[in-house]
Parts: structure tokens; C-alpha cells; sequence
């Protein structure tokens, strides 16, 4: 089956060291440009469903804003699992200490799966992607 290519966004649209979510025939996908190379991955993380654009891109690797899982913009894969916060000196109250140890037992079994990656193609200005 050949790839079929869809012009999605303007190149300029998004700035290198940038992202920008879209929507594309039903797929929420966001645009990763990396030193002017475009890549496209799903829009939700592969952890907890959070939004990847509000996370941060430093290079190929994208950091969710949710709980700081990586991920790998050139072939989706999840690079670690979640960060818990750091609280620094604070202690936290016993009701809220009590709250965090029941989340992080709950957390314990919830996966991150490697998130799905778009072949992209650069056209007369545009990004393309393969749906």
C-alpha cells in the first residue's frame, strides 16, 4: 500500500526547536521541527493522555507536560517511564502524603506505550504528512 501524503501545515508555521498541534482527517497529530527536520507524532502521550505540544522539545526528544515522560520524536518511543514531582524540602501534609502513596500504587501499573510517528515530506513550503 503506498503512503499517501496530506498537506498539513505551512513550514513557517512552526519555528525550529518548536511544535504545533493539528488536526488531520480525524487524527490528532502535532508537527515537531527539529533544526528545520519536520516530524509528526500523535497528539496525546502514551502515559496518561496529556497534550505533548504544552510539553518541551529539546531536540528529538520531547518531554510531556504531565508527568515528564520522553519520548523519541523520530520514531515514537518512549525513552522513561513518569517522573513523580519533586517537592524539594517541602513535607507535604499526612493527608496529602497519604493521597501521593495511593497514586503512586495506582501508578505502578499504568504503562507508557511508545506513541504512533507520521512519515513527513517537505513540498514547496509545506509540511505533508503520510495518513
Amino acid at each position: 500500500m503506498t503512503e499517501k501524503f496530506v498537506r498539513a501545515i505551512s513550514a513557517s508555521e512552526v519555528t525550529s526547536g518548536g511544535m504545533k498541534a493539528i488536526e488531520l482527517d480525524g487524527n490528532e497529530i502535532v508537527i515537531c521541527n527539529c533544526g528545520g527536520k519536520y516530524y509528526a507524532i500523535q497528539r496525546r502521550c502514551g502515559h496518561m493522555n496529556a497534550p505533548l505540544e504544552k510539553g518541551t522539545l529539546d531536540g528529538t526528544y520531547l518531554t510531556c507536560p504531565m508527568h515528564c515522560v520522553q519520548f523519541d520524536v523520530t520514531n515514537g518511543e518512549a525513552l522513561s517511564g513518569p517522573v513523580p514531582p519533586d517537592f524539594g524540602q517541602e513535607i507535604p501534609s499526612p493527608m496529602f502524603g497519604e493521597y501521593l502513596q495511593n497514586i503512586g500504587m495506582l501508578m505502578k501499573d499504568v504503562r507508557t506505550e511508545s506513541i504512533r510517528t507520521y512519515a513527513t515530506k517537505l513540498e514547496s513550503g509545506w509540511v505533508l504528512i503520510a495518513l
